[in-house]
């Protein structure tokens, strides 16, 4: 005890004695200074914490070390495919190759491809998918864009997709190409299926009656126009395109054969169809064997009243009777003639009604007086005429008979119908 005792006290003597040599006092500051060195100085104490800070930094390097090694191996696993995060055509191409990837956009995208759009025209409709005129997708393009961007991404960031779960957030859009001519072909064979041209109603006499036959409108499909319409609706996703067609309305349509006259020679017979329905018929006689009554179509081309007969054939079967008859009892035209478009062929009356069924005119069609006023009052120039052969001859005598000075000339009628009445009066067309 004594001993502790004598150096706490030989300690604190030292502490306040004054300095040798002379040396002034130490002020309180710097006893502060030497007390803190003092207290600074814990040499176990710093030895912890060097411990404690090389252990951290040794955590830190081996987790950067870790880290890296996790980045390497994530750059292996994700080397030529698409990192996490990568869409095309908002399908999820990560980890995916080029191939894989493009086999699932090009799946996603099929539909678009293979979608029916219909091309209307009144009651017709054509269909198509786009795929069928050629269009094509831009995958290849958008899958290989993606692609080059999960290449290019730096070490640091895939790091931080390997660490903290980033992603690429790489959005690819896939565009569908419409070839304008594809289109346009599709079109044009459309138009060569509808296209026709304006056809006016006709008369079918093949089964030796008349069949009126409908008129056909024309249709020219207009292309272009149809074409800008179809590649709209292609762009704008519509599944419907109206055809653009330029219609042609037949001139004449079968109302305008409200009559038509058949003659049906052999059965020698004449009917008249009004509103396409036979209404009347009479017994004619038409030409002999040797002055075939021309077949085919004609029309009424003049309507002479009280006719003027001039002598068609002086020198030949004509030539016992006069030049010309002026209208009267023994007029062998009889009290009408109405003039074919056929050269100088007619209908006529006649006073030889024995002759009526037969074969028996030059050419002409003959028939009773009656039965000719009626037809002339009935029937309008323009009327058409349809001639066939309807069955065997029935002549009655041979062409040497001169009852029936048929056929006139041309040069002969023209000049009997100056003054057809033998009156002095020019006829106006229709009474002569």
């Amino acid at each position: 005890m004594e001993n502790d005792q004598s150096k706490q006290e030989t300690t604190e003597s030292v502490s306040t004695e004054a300095p040798e040599s002379g040396a002034a006092s130490a002020g309180p500051q710097e006893k502060d200074v030497i007390g803190a060195r003092r207290r600074f100085h814990v040499p176990r104490l710093g030895r912890r914490w060097t411990l404690a800070i090389l252990v951290v930094l040794g955590t830190l390097f081996l987790g950067a070390a870790g880290a890296a090694y996790a980045t390497y191996d994530y750059s292996n696993e994700y080397d030529g495919r698409m990192l996490p995060g990568t869409t095309v055509a908002g399908v999820d191409v990560g980890g995916m190759d080029r191939d894989e990837a493009l086999a699932a956009v090009r799946d996603a995208v099929r539909p678009q491809l293979r979608r029916s759009i219909e091309v209307e025209w009144e009651d017709r409709t054509w269909k198509v998918t786009p795929a069928r005129i050629g269009a094509y997708t831009t995958a290849g393009r958008a899958v290989d864009v993606a692609l080059a961007e999960s290449a290019d991404t730096s070490f640091f960031q895939k790091m931080k997709m390997r660490v903290l779960g980033d992603e690429l957030e790489h959005t690819g859009d896939v565009g569908i190409r419409y070839p304008r001519k594809g289109a346009r072909a599709f079109l044009e064979g459309i138009a060569s299926s509808l296209n026709r041209e304006v056809e006016d109603a006709s008369l079918d006499y093949s089964s030796g009656w008349v069949k009126f036959v409908d008129g056909k409108e024309g249709r020219r499909v207009d292309v272009a126009s149809s074409h800008t319409a179809f590649m709209k609706a292609l762009r704008t996703g519509s599944d419907e395109v109206g055809l653009k067609v330029k219609v042609t309305k037949p001139e004449k349509t079968t109302e305008d054969f409200d009559q038509v006259l058949l003659v049906r020679i052999g059965e020698n017979k004449l009917y008249l169809y009004e509103d396409q329905k036979i209404t009347h018929e009479w017994s004619v006689a038409t030409g002999q064997p040797e002055y075939m009554t021309p077949t085919g179509l004609f029309e009424v081309e003049l309507k002479r009243y009280l006719p003027t007969w001039v002598n068609p054939a002086p020198d030949t079967w004509g030539a016992n009777m006069p030049a010309s008859i002026p209208p009267g009892p023994g007029n062998p035209l009889g009290v009408r003639a109405i003039n074919w478009t056929a050269p100088a062929i007619r209908f006529h009356g006649t006073s030889a009604t024995y002759s009526l069924g037969y074969n028996a005119s030059h050419g002409c069609v003959r028939m009773a007086n009656s039965d000719v006023i009626q037809l002339y009052d009935m029937i309008e120039v323009g009327t058409p005429i349809v001639s066939v052969v309807a069955g065997p001859l029935r002549p009655m005598y041979s062409s040497s008979s001169f009852d029936d000075p048929e056929p006139v000339s041309p040069e002969a009628e023209n000049e009997a119908t100056k003054n057809p009445a033998g009156d002095g009066k020019k006829p106006s067309k229709g009474d002569g």
